[in-house]
């Protein structure tokens, strides 16, 4: 009898008949499968040296460009602390973020800071982490302290910030496009924005370390954030994936033009500078009307294509009304004929005086008419279809692309923004906008008669701009600016005792503003 208690195991050794001492079978089994298993976490998961590509799982990692050193540079630290959590990195990263929501929670700012700086430290490739701490620090932190060069200083901590995560994430342009919105709207946007403009182009330590990436001298800050812009353009073009609305982002350079251009207007500065703002802005505009931009239809689009994309169907319905004439108003007239009288009596009456049963006959006869010129394409004759047909797919194309660069054109006010680039170059807009500045300045200064002159020789000025430019004129945020400086014009006149001029040269704009 043996004296070991039982289920020892006892030595590992093999006995004189090869047999092994003290396993049992299971176990011995268990041991065999864990060695056999090696073998291919080996294969898969060893890692990359200079000797060796690494595993399956190494080798995919720089196929596709994932390890730290394709998507930035290393930081030791960060790695250490992954390699701390021994595989809890996300539980950790999970509780930090509910910590994170309760410091904001509770606006405890400092903590919330410590905590989203841990965060950057276990998921520094997490586009979220830097976005939230740069927007804590130049949004939320900087507004706790009164004076505004303790503001801007926290301001710039949200920049320099974004700046880190810019260093460990070189393919990430999205980070690029924040830190040229901080930029250019938090400083020249804040309240502030007259100190925080002047700051910035005072900040030595800023434009040292901001040295490597810039193409131009200006230290301004609609022009230092409109770089960072192009820069993440030029990433994108490079084949790094924008993980946010394109229409939007590559509109960022144009608009950062136009808001520097408006800028030195509000400050003063006109003549061949202000001139040279605007050219600016319209070559920025040129660029993003020319640019791809993918939409939801798998479809890239060009946003200055809709006229030509409209001209070429235009073209495309002539040759085909020349290829088969008058069949497309036969079609319809078929079509109407074949309405029943109720039909036709509610599409005959005026859409405001139709009854409720008169409004659903009426759409449903309108969608019962409706002609297309792929319809009609179907209804040539034999020797005449094929040509149709494909004549008839090459106007719907032409059609519905026209169509959907409408529909992003209207999302951006591309319309708008066109005209404006391409007004802010002439001499009327140029004298309208110098002329309001000066109405201003002489109100505030007490210059009544001055300002009087000044207010009207910008109105006059604005006249001849709206006549040119009909997107002006139409567009509600021309008809709203224009209302706040009639506004301090009413003002002027109400202290000269002077009534207000009846017609008045842009009443038609102060009707639109009223409507709004």
């Amino acid at each position: 009898m043996s004296n070991e208690p039982s289920g020892a195991t006892g030595p590992v050794a093999p006995d004189r008949e090869g047999r092994w001492l003290g396993l049992r079978p299971v176990t011995l089994i268990m041991l065999v499968a864990i060695g056999v298993l090696l073998i291919p976490l080996s294969v898969l998961s060893q890692p990359a040296d200079s000797s060796s590509p690494g595993g399956v799982l190494a080798q995919m990692r720089a196929e596709e460009g994932l390890s730290q050193a394709n998507l930035g540079e290393i930081d030791p630290t960060s790695e250490t602390m992954r390699l701390a959590t021994l595989g809890l990195k996300n539980v950790a990263v999970t509780l930090l973020w509910d910590r994170a929501n309760y410091y904001k929670k509770v606006e405890d700012w400092t903590n919330l800071s410590a905590t989203l700086e841990q965060m950057t430290k276990l998921q520094p490739n997490f586009y979220s982490v830097w976005d939230f701490q740069a927007h804590n620090l130049s949004y939320n932190i900087s507004v706790e302290f009164d004076d505004y060069r303790d503001r801007y200083a926290w301001v710039m901590k949200g920049i320099e910030f974004l700046r880190d995560g810019i260093f460990l994430n070189t393919r990430e342009p999205r980070l690029l496009g924040r830190m040229g919105w901080f930029i250019g709207q938090k400083i020249g946007k804040a309240d502030e924005k007259l100190q925080f403009r002047r700051l910035f182009r005072q900040d030595e330590d800023f434009h040292e370390r901001d040295r490597p990436g810039r193409t131009l001298p200006e230290r301004d800050n609609w022009l230092v954030g409109r770089e960072k812009y192009v820069a993440g353009q030029e990433l994108v073009d490079s084949g790094a994936p924008l993980k946010t609305t394109p229409l939007i982002f590559h509109s960022e350079p144009m608009m950062t033009a136009i808001n520097y251009a408006r800028a030195l207007q509000d400050e003063g500065v006109f003549g061949e500078q202000a001139r040279n703002a605007w050219t600016l802005a319209g070559e920025e505009m040129l660029n993003y009307s020319v640019r791809d931009i993918p939409t939801t239809w798998d479809l890239p689009i060009r946003l200055g294509l809709e006229e030509e994309m409209l001209q070429q169907a235009e073209r495309i319905g002539e040759e085909l009304e020349e290829l088969l004439p008058g069949l497309f108003a036969e079609l319809g007239e078929r079509k109407r004929n074949a309405l029943t009288p109720e039909e036709r009596e509610a599409l005959d009456a005026p859409p405001m005086e139709r009854t409720d049963e008169q409004q659903t006959l009426g759409y449903e006869a309108m969608q019962k008419i409706f002609v297309t010129w792929p319809m009609v394409a179907r209804e040539a004759p034999a020797e005449k279809r094929e040509e149709a047909v494909r004549l008839a797919r090459d106007y719907q194309e032409a059609s519905e692309t026209a169509q959907i660069i409408r529909r992003y054109r209207d999302i951006v006010n591309f319309d708008f923004w066109r005209a404006s680039c391409e007004a802010g170059i002439t001499e009327d807009l140029l004298v309208a906008r110098e002329a309001t500045w000066r109405g201003q300045r002489d109100f505030e200064n007490a210059r009544l008669q001055p300002a009087k002159e000044a207010f009207e020789e910008a109105f006059a000025a604005w006249r001849r701009v709206l006549d040119e430019y009909d997107v002006l004129r139409n567009d509600q945020l021309t008809a709203d600016d224009i209302k706040e400086v009639v506004d301090r014009y009413r003002q002027v006149l109400e202290q000269l005792d002077e009534p207000f001029p009846s017609p008045f040269v842009l009443q038609d704009m102060l009707d639109r503003a009223s409507r709004s």
